[in-house]
């Protein structure tokens, strides 16, 4: 199933609205919860009715790279009153985004609802509510998506980034090969964008060249799979190094290379420059000393063979 088959009775309904919803993606004074629940005052903004559709933005202060991003879309299925000047809005159809998209991603994206003018300053309401258009709603997906949707893997990646933002990190080895493969892809998400889309050791920004490397292998440690502190942004290359032992990474944050590299020239050369530097350190879930510690003892190659 595609994107379009799956609001494709929402997009024949005339009466559907589209809308941008701000949410900061855990609960507090809003009560928002990803993909379960949105809340807002509607004194201040009351166009949102049961039925509309959505695309989720996380604001620039509540983003892990300080940079806004569109993350995902949903359906208002139920309105109900919270207290006074609260309603909170129940979410169906919930689709996480292949991919977060970006500020610079939507640079020559045309809005049709608004003009957006030589920068994004004033662009988006103030209150994190902004009534958009159809053809913005399916733009977006269409940027969002490469591939066609699989519904229930949009069902069980919603599932474990619940799990994941709970800090509940589990995922047991008996699980079937889509749960293991949604799982991987909720882990890199996160780290991804906790390094923003930026390799730790080289500074290789293209994100086909990023992976989101295990300290502790997937294999090793069944309660620490989906933990964004068990991971590092890094290019293919170095990635490669990284989970092969041919380089660790210390608790203090330094590089540091194996005497084995020294066997091959090429190889030695390339990851040389990096010796003793410190990695990007992130501002959200920085790796734990104790999975560095980890690496550093059971898979990092200390003597020559």
């Amino acid at each position: 199933m595609n994107t379009i088959e799956l609001f494709e009775s929402e997009f024949r309904n005339p009466n559907t609205n589209y809308f941008i919803l701000d949410t900061k993606g855990k609960p507090g004074d809003h009560g928002d919860v990803d993909f379960i629940s949105y809340d807002w005052s509607p004194s201040k903004y009351n166009k949102v009715k049961e039925g509309d559709l959505f695309l989720y933005r996380r604001p620039s202060k509540a983003s892990e790279t300080r940079k806004f991003y569109f993350f995902g879309a949903g359906k208002i299925i139920r309105i109900k009153k919270v207290d006074e000047d609260r309603v909170r809005g129940i979410i169906e159809k919930a689709l996480p985004f292949e991919r977060k998209l970006s500020p610079e991603e939507l640079e020559h994206y045309t809005w049709k609802f608004k003009k957006r003018g030589l920068n994004w300053e004033h662009f988006f309401n103030q209150y994190g509510m902004n009534l958009i258009v159809k053809d913005d709603f399916l733009g977006i997906l269409g940027i969002a998506f490469k591939h066609d949707l699989k519904v229930q893997d949009a069902k069980l990646e919603v599932s474990l980034i619940q799990q994941q933002q709970r800090k509940n990190f589990f995922v047991e080895d008996h699980v079937t090969e889509q749960k293991r493969r949604v799982g991987h892809k909720v882990f890199a998400d996160q780290v991804k964008l906790n390094y923003g889309y930026q390799c730790a050791i080289t500074g290789i920004r293209l994100k086909e060249f990023l992976a989101a490397s295990h300290i502790v292998p997937w294999s090793e440690s069944k309660k620490d799979r989906l933990d964004p502190q068990n991971g590092i942004c890094l290019s293919t290359l170095v990635d490669k190094a990284f989970d092969k032992g041919y380089l660790t990474i210390t608790t203090e944050y330094r590089i540091l290379l194996s005497p084995i590299l020294e066997k091959d020239v090429i190889l030695h050369n390339l990851l040389k420059p990096y010796r003793n530097k410190k990695i990007k350190y992130p501002k959200f879930a920085p790796p734990k000393r104790e999975f560095l510690e980890w690496h550093a003892e059971h898979v990092f190659k200390r003597y020559t063979e």
